[in-house]
């Protein structure tokens, strides 16, 4: 017996069945792991089957229908802002006893003087109340000056708006504000509107809880806000985001600052985090950085950490300091378990993170045009219905990884966005046997809004105009910034021979021309549109014109300052727009993940 299992046959044999019992257990892996990865994406889809749009500060951001959303610490020009419900009866008594409790006390010398101004408001968008101005206070003394001394005298006064309008109560609050800057608040308040049901405002403006502050609104305001998200299904889920314009960007980002931060840890608190995402990520085209992590805390309860920020920028409110979280595993004492799975957790990320975008509105020279209500740098997931015809880019793929179909595609609007198929770099032995080995990530891919058009674009069948450039400072070149040409609005309207008002995509507006949307510097004259010539019109003759040119009129559709390339180029189509899918840089999004377990 012992002499047969010592055998070539036996041995032969029991490798054969272990084989074969390897390859089962894989088996049996992958097809847990692919069970895993439906239930995920049936996960998220449940939670985010419908969703509701909120409007803070200057973006909007989609969350759950049952989120219990909460906007709070708003401020504007250093006013602190409080919203409530409140009829007229009670807001009219509140601010009676407001104005007595000022009253009734001493003012800075000791006297009843305190209440200085009580002045009336009523506004255009029908708030009613009182701005006052109370409690002065005077700090006055001596101080040297080189040589010699010199007294000096500092006043501040506390400054308040209580309104009404809509149901709602509204207070503005600033202590010991100066002087010179009193008239703030009356502009401020004239420019309050009460918005109780919580829409997204159809003018430019600032959202804070129930109401928003009509522009202009400048950098040096300092506009910020706060919005905390809970879900009622899943308590132990929350989500955060800060908004804060006009302060200095932070020197660091987030990726830099938690580096640092587990430099300081032991081995064994390091052991405790996996990272699943570490990496710059564009979201509604602003660049900042994006961290994942799976934490095991000290009671072993996995936990998730994410977070996406933005540094900001000193001068333009359309670029905030901008912090979004979400955080999972959250108790009332202690952490608990992850109610979401690492791949359901990420999947609820990227669905919501993805969705913050700056909110558009209809100023008065494009409200008879189209608005566009899908931005450029949109992104969606693989199943979701397709938010808008053009060409988009895929997240995965890169390193030498290609994409069945390629890695920018032309995806129709209401189409179901697709599953990458990964192509990996062929082996030796997979160009014998002619073969191309493809796989599919296990987390769904995003996709990322490049171009956007109704139909593929086609190259002009024949020369077109040229526009005419009259100075260096026309033509095509990066000196001319969006930010410089914020007069011309989306939506207006130029004519052949004009000076072109702004550096952009202009869709010819003449029917049947063949000119489509084209890019012309700021300042150079508008071309004539381009036509075919139908065959006959002039003669037999081999040698007649193929096109004519003539007067026509341009539409902006789109500020930029100069065109992918540095190259105008032309098109055609109907709903022609925006910008060619020309340049191929990634899009932004971590799609490896590492440390995952």
């Amino acid at each position: 017996m012992k002499s047969w299992l010592r055998s070539r046959p036996a041995i032969m044999l029991a490798g054969a069945l272990c084989a074969g019992m390897a390859a089962t257990w894989a088996v049996g892996k992958v097809l847990d792991k692919r069970d895993e990865d439906r239930r995920d994406q049936f996960e998220v889809a449940r939670m985010t089957d419908k969703m509701k749009t909120v409007c803070v500060g200057r973006f909007l951001i989609d969350v759950p229908e049952e989120a219990q959303v909460d906007l709070r610490q708003a401020r504007v020009d250093g006013f602190n802002i409080s919203v409530f419900n409140e009829s007229e009866e009670e807001f009219q008594q509140r601010l009676s006893e407001r104005e007595a409790q000022l009253a009734a006390k001493p003012d800075y010398l000791g006297g009843n003087k305190n209440l200085e101004v009580a002045r009336e408001v009523k506004t255009e968008s029908g708030l009613v109340g009182k701005i006052l101005m109370h409690s002065r206070t005077v700090v006055e003394g001596t101080q040297g000056n080189g040589l010699g001394v010199e007294r000096y005298r500092d006043e501040g006064i506390t400054v308040e708006a209580l309104v009404h309008g809509r149901g709602l109560g509204i207070d503005l609050y600033f202590e010991n504000r100066g002087l010179e800057w009193l008239e703030d608040l009356p502009r401020l308040v004239n420019q309050l509107v009460p918005n109780p049901e919580g829409r997204s405002p159809d003018e430019p403006g600032f959202c804070v809880d129930r109401a928003y502050f009509r522009d202009p609104v400048t950098a040096d305001q300092r506009e910020q806000i706060m919005m905390f998200v809970q879900l009622p299904t899943h308590p132990d889920i929350n989500f955060s985001l800060m908004l804060s314009a006009g302060g200095k960007p932070v020197e660091n980002g987030i990726l830099v600052r938690t580096d640092a931060a587990d430099a300081k840890l032991s081995m064994t608190e390091r052991m405790r985090i996996s990272r699943l995402r570490a990496a710059s990520r564009e979201i509604g085209n602003l660049e900042g950085e994006e961290l994942a992590e799976m934490i095991v805390e000290e009671n072993d309860a996995r936990v998730h950490s994410f977070w996406w920020e933005v540094k900001g920028t000193e001068d333009n409110v359309f670029v905030p300091r901008l912090v979004f979280k979400m955080n999972t595993g959250s108790g009332n004492r202690a952490p608990v378990p992850s109610s979401l799975s690492d791949g359901a957790a990420l999947g609820l990320w990227d669905k919501i993170l993805s969705s913050i975008r700056q909110r558009t509105t209809i100023s008065a020279t494009a409200s008879q045009t189209d608005v566009l209500v899908t931005p450029l740098g949109t992104q969606a997931s693989a199943g979701e219905r397709c938010p808008e015809s053009g060409w988009w880019l895929c997240g995965d793929g890169g390193n030498n990884i290609g994409v069945l179909g390629g890695q920018r595609q032309y995806i129709k609007k209401g189409d179901r966005m697709p599953q990458a198929l990964l192509l990996p770099p062929r082996s030796l032995w997979d160009k014998v046997r002619g073969v191309q080995p493809s796989f599919e990530s296990t987390n769904l891919t995003f996709w990322k809004l490049m171009d956007k058009r109704l139909q593929k674009r086609v190259p002009p069948s024949m020369a077109l105009a040229p526009s005419i450039s009259l100075s260096p400072r026309s033509s095509v070149n990066n000196e001319v910034s969006v930010e410089e040409q914020k007069h011309a609005a989306v939506g207006s309207f130029a004519v052949t021979g004009a000076a072109c008002p702004a550096s952009g995509w202009w869709r010819c507006e003449e029917p049947y021309a063949l000119d489509g949307t084209r890019w012309f510097a700021k300042g150079s004259l508008l071309p004539p549109a381009t036509f075919t010539v139908p065959p006959g019109v002039f003669g037999r003759s081999t040698n007649t014109p193929k096109s004519i040119q003539r007067r026509g009129e341009w539409r902006l559709v789109r500020l930029i300052a100069a065109p992918a390339g540095n190259e105008p180029r032309a098109s055609t189509g109907e709903d022609d727009s925006l910008l060619p899918p020309t340049e191929h840089s990634h899009v932004g999004l971590a799609t490896t993940i590492r440390g995952a377990i």
